[in-house]
């Protein structure tokens, strides 16, 4: 199952590649391969709907579509990020040491050994260094999204097309305004279960999301703006979940995770560690002496000879 993931991680790492350095104009191939078919699936869509308002429908239910696709992957991601965080937590007390040890360190040789002791201590007690994030779920999510934002970018019915009274090929603020609000409450709601000195540092980059998709609704047109919305309400209500999962989520690291190596544990192996390889050194040396000595004692018996 592993080697799967790895495989099918590294394919979409190269499509994604492949994808974006290509650009997001008519002729690319993220537009071609992606874009295009999309762009077609909303003009059925609007044409089955009918009535002027809808291409603007057609935008809803595609990202909708594309959104409920990839939500149980979210969830997922979700659920293992936010065990990982309440691990480290309970896991706290433990890094706080070795990082005062890394402080207090005299020598390069004792920085390594904490280092590598912070190190272990992750690794045994299955904590993962990058908060449990799927590679996976991040390169198969962005050919997806991107292709749909050039669909809407360049598909042909939105020329002139309207959305309940809003012109979907110039810029509305109404729609900008509405994801930057969607995407803030988001943000706020994501940073509840932070401990406060994570919240200070994560403040400024939770929040400036927000305000690049906001600025950013504001310069693109309608349906971007649209697109912006829709992708919003879906972001929030993923954060809706994981927020009333935690609470139960919490309960099952209390009652499963328990801590097998603490950071005194890793110090005193690795200080064993260091003593037998001293020692082994010491051995080779006195060897190394007692062979030299010899070998002078020899030939100092064939030069009197």
């Amino acid at each position: 199952m592993k080697q799967l993931k790895r495989v099918l991680t590294a394919a979409f790492v190269i499509l994604d590649i492949i994808l974006i350095t290509g650009g997001y104009d008519e002729h690319s191939k993220m537009y071609r391969w992606i874009g295009h078919p999309l762009a077609n699936g909303m003009t059925d869509i609007a044409h089955i709907i009918g009535g002027v308002n809808g291409i603007g429908w057609a935008i809803i239910i595609i990202t909708a579509i594309l959104r409920l696709i990839l939500l149980p992957f979210f969830l997922n991601q979700q659920v293992n990020t936010t065990i990982n965080q309440i691990k480290m937590q309970t896991l706290k007390p433990e890094i706080d040491k070795l990082q005062a040890l890394t402080r207090k360190a005299g020598t390069t040789q004792e920085q390594q050994q904490a280092s590598m002791a912070m190190m272990s201590l992750y690794r045994e007690n299955d904590v993962s260094v990058i908060g449990g994030i799927s590679f996976l779920t991040m390169a198969m999510q962005l050919p997806i999204f991107s292709g749909l934002y050039s669909a809407i970018l360049h598909a042909p019915a939105l020329k002139g097309a309207e959305f309940l009274g809003f012109n979907l090929g110039k810029p509305q603020i109404v729609f900008a305004i509405a994801a930057g609000v969607i995407y803030l409450i988001q943000a706020w709601l994501a940073m509840q279960h932070m401990p406060e000195e994570q919240k200070k540092t994560s403040a400024m980059m939770m929040f400036i999301s927000p305000i690049m998709i906001f600025v950013f609704a504001m310069i693109a047109s309608g349906a971007i703006g649209l697109y912006f919305v829709v992708g919003g309400l879906f972001a929030l209500i993923q954060t809706l979940i994981q927020h009333y999962q935690r609470p139960g989520l919490e309960k099952r690291v209390v009652r499963e995770f328990k801590i097998k190596k603490t950071a005194d544990d890793l110090m005193q192996e690795s200080s064993k560690t260091k003593s037998t390889v001293t020692s082994t050194d010491g051995e080779q040396k006195i060897v190394q002496s007692s062979e030299t000595k010899n070998k002078k004692q020899r030939n100092a018996g064939k030069q009197k000879r």
